[in-house]
């Protein structure tokens, strides 16, 4: 994989800003005129994993909205959506399980698009009901509404390009004023639009997030997830757990997984390493049992991999170690779950 350079402010992802450029000149605008305005490389739109200053992105948003005086311009970014915008996590989220399994993995690498991103995009269940949540108060500066109609608009394409044509939301919710051409949000989300809200939502029918996918691909997601964290943990030194995260991917087959030999692969001290996870929240044990559990159910979904291979592959000593973690981990043996899978 292609080195890349961590960096020390919060940045965005050039494959995300490739499509404001694109939506730019759709309009007759000159895109390499406002990047050199704003003081962007336009040229490093080519390198799809190039980095540039979320502050100056955002700024970005706000001259392309004035110069397009278009007012949906965020719902024409969303609309030049390719799997490859959000680098392998595109794929990741296509092949699936289900899509509340897409949208998890989209909250939890969220960060490669934007690296101040973390909490703007979570996930709700109150009662019955599923919901989408996009906060954009946690980003400083904070995005004007283009950016935001871009973002749910996104996950909605991407949603129908996995579940189908026949998705659509229940409702959807939006912090801005309603825009005089609100119709192309309503046409676009073929649900009901209220402007002026408390909160950027969109609300999902939770039978539908639940129900499998037809192009759900548990090799596929392994590969691509592999992926993300690595680029992740390259990226961000600072977040010990995506690093750590990635070393355990690496060395579970081994079986060679203890907090000393992790701490050293990642140049810091067993002492400092548990100091770290514990400000981000978390421990070594249970940074291990969450990488088990996420790569546990994408074997248990393949059906080529047997359940010793797969015991194997998590590093674990015994099959029934495994059997005995996936049962506390899903409620169900390894067997009952694939079976309950496929059927």
């Amino acid at each position: 994989m292609k080195r890349i350079y961590p960096n020390t402010y919060s940045s965005t992802l050039s494959s995300w800003v490739l499509l404001i450029a694109k939506a730019i000149d759709s309009y007759g605008c000159d895109s390499r005129e406002l990047f050199n305005r704003i003081g962007l490389e336009h040229a490093r739109l080519r390198d799809p994993i190039a980095r540039f200053p979320y502050p100056a992105v955002a700024r970005l948003w706000k001259v392309a909205t004035e110069e397009t005086e278009d007012p949906c311009f965020g719902l024409t970014v969303a609309s030049f959506w390719h799997p490859t915008t959000l680098y392998a996590l595109g794929y990741s989220w296509l092949a699936s399980y289900n899509l509340e399994e897409a949208l998890e993995r989209a909250v939890r690498y969220s960060r490669i698009v934007n690296t101040a991103a973390s909490g703007v995009l979570r996930i709700e269940k109150p009662g019955k009901s599923y919901a989408l949540i996009v906060d954009g108060g946690r980003l400083n500066p904070h995005p004007v509404p283009a950016a935001i109609d871009a973002a749910l608009a996104m996950l909605l394409i991407m949603c129908r390009a996995a579940y189908g044509e026949d998705f659509r939301p229940l409702r959807v919710s939006l912090q801005r004023d309603e825009p005089d051409s609100s119709n192309r949000f309503t046409e676009l989300f073929e649900a009901p639009i209220a402007f002026s809200q408390a909160e950027n939502a969109m609300w999902l029918e939770p039978g539908m997030v639940s129900e499998p996918l037809a192009t759900a691909n548990p090799e596929l997601v392994r590969i691509n997830d592999r992926i993300v964290t690595d680029y992740l943990a390259q990226l961000d030194l600072s977040d010990v757990s995506m690093q750590v995260k990635s070393k355990l991917i690496e060395r579970l087959p081994s079986g060679n997984i203890n907090e000393s030999g992790i701490a050293s692969s990642i140049n810091v001290s067993r002492r400092s390493l548990q100091r770290r996870l514990k400000e981000q929240g978390m421990t070594f044990t249970q940074l291990l049992d969450n990488t088990r559990r996420e790569l546990g159910v994408q074997y248990v979904r393949d059906p080529q991999q047997s359940f010793n291979e797969i015991a194997f592959l998590l590093g674990f000593a015994e099959p029934g170690n495994f059997s005995r973690a996936f049962k506390r981990w899903y409620g169900k043996s390894p067997s009952q779950y694939r079976q309950q899978s496929f059927s």
